[in-house]
């Protein structure tokens, strides 16, 4: 196998051919590329913003609830525990109650709309460094911590800007007055001060009122229900947890986000596997393409390779010229296509992300979806070339000049 005559003849090849179909041949690669690592990113930034939207709203990233056999932590200086910490940026203590909430639009006792819903107590200082709800009301204020006869609903639950669940709301608006029926039996009017509206339905049923309002409700002082932990770095959770067992936590259940996500992280893995299946599906198509280019190439040159072969040209030198030309047309695509991907379609996805209904989508492009990327469509390239040029090769001499 003669690498320097092979490379020559490619190279002649490729000057002397057709300057519309090398276009077109490179634009095809460049496509097939695109798709590949936009398929692999998008499915990426939706299972991303699944994720951010329950680490940003719902459980940071370590959830502590109590032992199975106790209705609360019973440690009244958890949270400066915790803090001292290094690597904790915040906490939040909650407590928790499933109650009954009412709204009578007529003050009439007649048609009350009502249902049961989460509601959760938070100091707003401590809980605007562990969730970001203070930054989705779409009506009215956020809580502040002297508000003791105000509460704070999603969407779901008061009805409009767009919920998914409007038959179940209450149809109220800000400065509507609800009743709350605590489970102990207590009840409560407060006015509604804001509405908040995040990308996760199961956020938007929650409600929220001050923990000194909770704590005269439930009649306790410094425990929680759960407790709420932000950390620097999204990943090192399992680090943490140990560092909070040590700090004496011993007896609490304590877990990380992901644990948490239910039926949501079935659904991450989902859109992982069908990112799997779509980029084996793109890299497939890719090698036929350049297995019918090739296989045109071949067809079109049969008396070129009989000649070349009738004058002592082995097979595989055949062979690697015909590779050589597949695989330039890989390795340009991927230069095209990534130059395309980082300098133009990633741009735009920053600044346009995708409203979904789990979040705000944009491209996550990591040097893994990347280096893929690119051995699929240079392998393909090989692949697609490789059968081509050696049926092409085996032929006869003579079939191959009379073809």
């Amino acid at each position: 196998m003669n690498v320097k005559t092979a490379l020559f003849l490619a190279i002649t090849s490729i000057k002397r051919g057709n300057k519309g179909t090398l276009a077109m041949t490179i634009l095809i690669m460049t496509l097939a590329y695109v798709n590949l690592v936009f398929i692999s990113s998008i499915f990426g930034g939706i299972v991303q913003a699944i994720n951010s939207q329950a680490i940003n709203n719902q459980y940071s990233n370590i959830v502590i609830t109590p032992n199975i056999n106790d209705t609360y932590i019973k440690k009244s200086h958890a949270r400066q525990y915790l803090l001292a910490i290094p690597g904790i940026t915040g906490v939040a203590t909650h407590y928790v109650d499933d109650p009954v909430i009412e709204f009578d639009k007529n003050s009439t006792g007649e048609n009350i709309e009502k249902g049961r819903w989460t509601l959760k107590s938070i100091v707003p200082q401590e809980e605007e460094k562990v969730t970001n709800i203070y930054k989705s009301i779409v009506a009215g204020s956020y809580l502040k911590a002297t508000d003791r006869d105000q509460i704070i609903l999603g969407k779901e639950i008061a009805g409009g800007y767009g919920g998914d669940l409007g038959y179940l709301s209450l149809g109220v608006k800000v400065g509507d007055q609800v009743d709350v029926h605590f489970s102990n039996g207590i009840k409560r009017t407060y006015i509604v001060k804001g509405i908040f509206s995040t990308k996760s339905t199961q956020v938007n049923q929650s409600a929220f009122i001050t923990k000194k309002e909770m704590e005269s409700v439930l009649h306790v002082h410094n425990w929680s229900s759960e407790i709420l932990v932000k950390i620097a770095t999204t990943g090192n959770e399992n680090k943490y947890i140990k560092e909070i067992r040590q700090t004496g936590f011993k007896n609490e259940d304590i877990k990380k986000w992901s644990d948490l996500m239910g039926f949501t992280a079935g659904a991450s893995k989902s859109f992982d596997m069908i990112s799997i299946i779509l980029g084996v599906i793109g890299t497939i198509v890719a090698g036929i393409t350049i297995f019918i280019i090739i296989f045109v190439s071949v067809v079109n040159k049969r008396k070129q390779i009989g000649i070349l072969k009738a004058i002592g040209m082995r097979e595989g030198t055949i062979v690697l010229y015909f590779v050589i030309q597949a695989l330039f047309y890989g390795i340009v695509g991927v230069l095209f296509g990534i130059s395309l991907i980082l300098f133009v379609i990633r741009p735009f996805f920053i600044a346009n992300p995708l409203s979904f209904p789990v979040g705000w989508v944009s491209l996550k492009i990591t040097f893994n979806i990347i280096r893929i990327s690119n051995l699929s469509l240079i392998g393909a390239a090989l692949i697609g070339g490789f059968f081509p040029a050696y049926r092409g090769a085996k032929e006869s001499i003579l079939n191959s000049l009379w073809g």
